[in-house]
């Protein structure tokens, strides 16, 4: 028994340290492990704030497979899940502010002297979350994939086109119905001919095989993409002062490095699908001139359907500011 015990002891004596209030996070995330932006944004968050916190923060994710990607608002809100990777348009239907935000112009440094940020914050700790991270691109973010070219007016009269609610704007405007359905059914949907075509971001087809289905890219690109981070505002409270700035600090710096590296990354898909057979098809110079405006103002004239009043509040504070016509 003694010898036992001498040897319990020596065995914890060696054994490594664990961090001070070590704990695992759950992130639930609106894409699979295949979403073209993971490795920009989600990854290297995951592996920055560990690091970073010396284990204290570690985070698993979970994916759409868990949760549909509509419906994750409210369970990480709950604290069934403490981080969130999504897009405004899958929660519209709760608030439709950071679907409106993509509406924005795509200026990083103008972004965060503008104190947007905080703007944006305040509404979703309404939800019980705490914005964390605010990744955006310059202009161009988003595309169409097409099963055919244009028609001869340059546009998709009587397609139907798979997209969440913020391709609304731009779908309508080139003539096209809008079909709302998950990712992880555009391949099928593609390759039977239940659609047309699928709006995405600009960087996605590849990983997907979309191009497999779908041998034509709409251009030009357009749009502004925000994706956001959140965290439960629970646990986000709950951390150290230490930790929340270790959560913010690592948010800046992958906000900084995709916003430097995202049109090289675009023009690196878009080289290679050229490569797998993928043609580029132009959009008529009537719906180039129409374009931005259709797009911006789809957002916009959503989000002011869903919450007038918090929508009225971002688009006057944004506009003082000069990110937003």
């Amino acid at each position: 028994m003694k010898l036992f015990k001498s040897i319990l002891v020596a065995a914890t004596l060696v054994l490594p340290a664990l961090p001070a209030a070590a704990k695992e996070y759950r992130l639930l995330s609106s894409w699979d492990g295949n979403y073209a932006y993971n490795p920009y944004i989600l990854d290297p968050f995951v592996e920055q704030l560990k690091e970073a916190t010396d284990g204290r923060i570690s985070i698993s994710v979970s994916g759409p497979e868990t949760v549909p990607p509509f419906e994750q608002l409210e369970p990480v809100g709950s604290g069934v899940f403490q981080f969130l990777f999504t897009h405004g348009a899958y929660h519209a239907g709760t608030t439709p502010i950071m679907l409106a935000a993509d509406a924005l112009h795509g200026d990083l440094d103008a972004v965060r002297e503008s104190g947007i940020f905080d703007e944006l914050d305040k509404i979703y700790q309404k939800y019980n979350l705490k914005l964390v991270m605010l990744p955006i691109t310059p202009e161009g973010a988003y595309h169409i994939l097409l099963r055919e070219p244009v028609n001869d007016n340059g546009d998709l009269e009587g397609r139907k086109i798979r997209g969440s609610l913020s391709y609304k704007g731009v779908v309508e405007m080139l003539g096209a119905v809008l079909v709302v359905m998950p990712p992880s059914e555009i391949y099928t949907g593609l390759e039977k001919g239940v659609i047309d075509g699928a709006a995405w971001p600009i960087i996605g087809a590849l990983d997907y095989k979309w191009y497999e289905v779908a041998p034509y890219l709409l251009r030009p690109g357009f749009g502004v993409n925000y994706e956001p981070i959140f965290m439960n505002l629970d646990a986000w409270n709950a951390l150290s002062e230490e930790d929340q700035k270790a959560v913010m600090d690592v948010s800046a710096k992958i906000e900084d490095s995709w916003y430097k590296d995202a049109p090289e990354v675009w023009k690196k898909e878009e080289d290679e699908l050229k490569a797998r057979g993928m043609k580029v098809t132009e959009m008529g110079d009537k719906q180039k001139a129409e374009l931005g405006n259709a797009w911006a103002a789809a957002l916009w004239t959503m989000a002011e359907e869903k919450d007038p009043e918090a929508a009225k509040q971002i688009r006057d504070f944004a506009r003082s500011k000069g990110l937003t016509d």
